[in-house]
């Protein structure tokens, strides 16, 4: 049985990715997991805290990189001249990498505010945390040109370069006495190794920069023809990540703390079928073109539902049969108080995990009619949230209401807009092939 599973992976251009990509991405989320609890025994616990602080700003910085990096994927997989791609995509790092630098100017003469304002013993770790940020840059746009030309062992290889070296490095730096720096150092550090991976394999891929202009301004020219898309990839890459997190902000909003942190517990093991099924969406996306036929987008959007429901069914289905047992050994004893949540909550994360592949697939696809779609299901959710949160089983039902709700009007958005996809080329298309679309750069 397992032989002939391997077997039909390795005949499979698409399932290999995804089997690829999946190992790489648990290895990743599973070194990354490990951070905290080691770096939680070193440090005492108010430098933990700050590092925790310091580590969850910079994934909130970093978020507006998720919409390069998806333009960076559109580009490659859309344009009909490499060299043009390449321009393109050279302008935009150049854009977001001034956007860093002035950030990190900011930090570096707000410093002293900044570590008042939030009780740091020191400026300096702050300072860090926007320098990792700087680096990430273009670390984001050569780990998204790898995607696109699918490479994905090289990229799973770069996300594991810079777990294993956050970890490692970050507890030397501790061991040496820099503790909150120190661990925090370890990040930019980790990044740098990352980079030059990325970077060296980018680079034997195919992509060419021209380097005696990378000290100019961008050229907006270039980069105005992108920003409608970015604008749908924002909205979207926004709405699915608000879903994802809402009900745990507004519970630690609405309640208690000690009613949020058991919440927060149960939303752990929720989501771990998100994180599953998250590197599916990678996958997807490179392997999705406006030059392919529509037969052939759909049938990678198949083969990704099945993936899936394959991965993300199993996990739902033990997540409502044994809610206990899952607490227990994820999260220990002490939330099993909130168990009875777990399957609703599991069946509403299982849904945004679909919704999110989907959404995604038609932003590929430039249909800008999916931001609408996204917005609705936000505003229908949390305006339950608004309306109906006497307790948590309240939010729980919200969010899965919410989630079901974006799920029928997307199936409406569909039936109604059915027409249109059957003629060859749409007017919003033909708008995102200003320039020649043509075949994937390899």
């Amino acid at each position: 049985m397992l032989q002939r599973l391997l077997k039909q992976i390795n005949s499979s251009t698409f399932l290999r990715y995804n089997a690829i990509f999946f190992m790489g991405s648990v290895s990743v989320g599973a070194l990354n997991y490990f951070y905290y609890p080691i770096i939680g025994r070193l440090l005492q616990p108010a430098a933990f805290g700050e590092v925790q602080a310091l580590v969850s700003l910079f994934l909130q910085l970093t978020i507006f990189l998720n919409v390069f990096s998806m333009i960076t994927i559109s580009i490659i997989a859309n344009y009909k001249k490499r060299e043009e791609a390449h321009a393109v995509i050279f302008e935009l790092e150049k854009a977001a990498l001034l956007a860093s630098i002035i950030a990190l100017l900011v930090v570096a003469l707000a410093n002293e505010p900044l570590r008042q304002a939030f009780h740091f013993n020191s400026g300096f770790p702050i300072i860090l945390i926007a320098l990792a940020v700087t680096i990430t840059v273009p670390l984001t746009f050569r780990s998204a040109f790898l995607r696109a030309i699918k490479k994905f062992g090289q990229t799973s290889i770069a996300g594991i370069l810079a777990a294993i070296g956050k970890l490692g490095l970050s507890v030397l730096f501790i061991f040496m006495g820099f503790n909150t720096a120190g661990a925090i150092g370890g990040i930019v550090a980790a990044q740098v190794i990352a980079l030059t991976y990325a970077a060296l394999k980018a680079k034997k891929g195919g992509l060419r920069y021209v380097s005696d202009r990378y000290f100019h301004l961008p050229s907006y020219k270039r980069l105005v023809p992108e920003l409608r898309y970015a604008a749908l990839v924002l909205i979207g890459s926004f709405v699915m990540t608000m879903l994802f997190s809402v009900d745990v902000l507004v519970v630690k909003y609405l309640f208690d703390a000690e009613t949020a942190g058991l919440y927060a517990g149960i939303a752990t093991v929720a989501r771990i079928i998100y994180f599953l099924t998250a590197s599916i969406v990678q996958v997807l996306l490179p392997s999705v073109s406006l030059q392919q036929s529509s037969q052939q987008n759909r049938a990678v959007l198949f083969k990704s539902l099945i993936l899936i429901f394959a991965i993300g069914g199993p996990t739902l289905l033990v997540c409502m049969l044994f809610p206990e047992l899952c607490i227990q050994l994820l999260m220990g004893s002490n939330y099993l108080a909130f168990a009875g949540l777990l399957p609703l909550l599991s069946l509403a994360i299982f849904i945004i995990s679909v919704m999110n592949l989907l959404v995604m697939y038609f932003i590929a696809l430039h249909r800008r009619g999916i931001a609408i779609v996204a917005i609705i299901g936000a505003v229908v959710t949390l305006g339950l949230m608004v309306m109906y949160h006497s307790d948590v089983q309240a939010i729980v039902s919200d969010l899965l209401l919410g989630s079901l709700t974006m799920m029928l009007v997307l199936s409406a958005w569909l039936w109604i807009t059915k027409p249109n996809r059957k003629r060859k080329r749409t007017t919003s298309d033909t708008e995102a092939a200003h320039i020649d679309y043509s075949s994937r750069t390899q």
